[in-house]
């Protein structure tokens, strides 16, 4: 069994990827099962056009999430190596 990463691990993963969801004051963090979700913080006003969701796995695998993907099938691509 793979430990839970932390969010402080998801994003420095993140950073590595060269992602900008890292960045705390913008994307919000929900724990999914196997990782972790992305998402652009409403506070944060409108996300700037091509603004997507990313996924960081318990495996440290980082994914962008396609069109209408949602975290749970992310995660299940990164983790089966269609990173």
């Amino acid at each position: 069994m793979v430990t839970p990463i932390s969010e402080d691990d998801a994003r420095r993963a993140l950073l590595a990827a060269h992602s900008e969801a890292y960045d705390p004051a913008r994307f919000s963090a929900r724990r999914r099962d196997s990782g972790w979700f992305f998402g652009w913080k409403p506070q944060a006003g409108d996300p700037p056009m091509g603004t997507r969701s990313w996924i960081v796995t318990d495996t440290g695998n980082v994914r962008m999430l396609g069109f209408r993907e949602t975290a749970a099938e992310g995660i299940a691509a990164a983790e089966a190596g269609g990173g």
